[in-house]
């Protein structure tokens, strides 16, 4: 039915051209239909994309305790050569890690990977070792891998179809409460497109019906 009231909107859209507001009406349900046309890729799009994994809870830990113990690390070592640049950029505690964004914690971990990986022959003084690198860099590793994971949300396909009924609801308001009143004003001067226009707003049920079973006789 949209279609179709849209289609004939367009084809008389001369005769309106001058009224902003029926315009404006008119291109709003054309971005709505558009986004409600089932063979649209928008929603195709929405059905069959791959969503990032969800990290768990136990790797992010991991990660954030991992990224924390070289911090400390780094820290000291900024403190005692009074590299200020270095002391701010591993002043992370692991709670603060563990509160992080997956992708903030990502971004840091890297970072001080790299870092301590530079300064290893200085932060051996401290005890760091390679080993301790190669676990930070296993943890970053477990990490991607689960964020680079697809999976199937289904919070995502519901909130796509709740979005798609917000979008129906708005085509009817919007044609009942704004082109239905707008159309009154063409009833006289223009009854062709009035006419077409009725026309096309006539929601038509296809659906086959079953004839009822003759009534028994006495």
């Amino acid at each position: 039915m949209m279609q179709a009231t849209l289609a004939v909107l367009d084809q008389h859209a001369d005769l309106y051209q001058a009224n902003a507001a029926f315009a404006k009406a008119r291109q709003r349900l054309q971005d709505l239909v558009a986004d409600l046309d089932p063979t649209a890729d928008n929603q195709q799009g929405a059905a069959r994309a791959a969503k990032p994994g969800a990290v768990k809870k136990a790797t992010k830990l991991l990660l954030a305790q991992r990224t924390a113990e070289v911090a400390a690390a780094l820290y000291a070592h900024a403190d005692d050569t009074d590299d200020l640049n270095l002391q701010t950029d591993s002043d992370y505690s692991e709670s603060q890690l563990s509160r992080a964004t997956e992708n903030d914690l990502l971004r840091i971990a890297k970072h001080l990977h790299q870092r301590a990986t530079d300064l290893l022959p200085q932060l051996k003084d401290q005890g760091v070792t390679t080993a301790e690198l190669d676990e930070l860099a296993a943890a970053l590793k477990s990490f991607q891998a689960e964020q680079a994971a697809p999976r199937v949300a289904a919070a995502t396909g519901k909130a796509h179809t709740q979005s798609l009924a917000a979008d129906l609801r708005e085509a009817f308001a919007l044609l009942r409460n704004r082109v239905d009143k707008f159309m009154v004003r063409y009833q006289r001067s223009q009854p062709q497109f009035h006419t077409a226009y009725q026309s096309a707003r006539q929601t038509i049920n296809t659906a086959a019906r079953k004839e009822k079973a003759p009534k028994p006789t006495a």
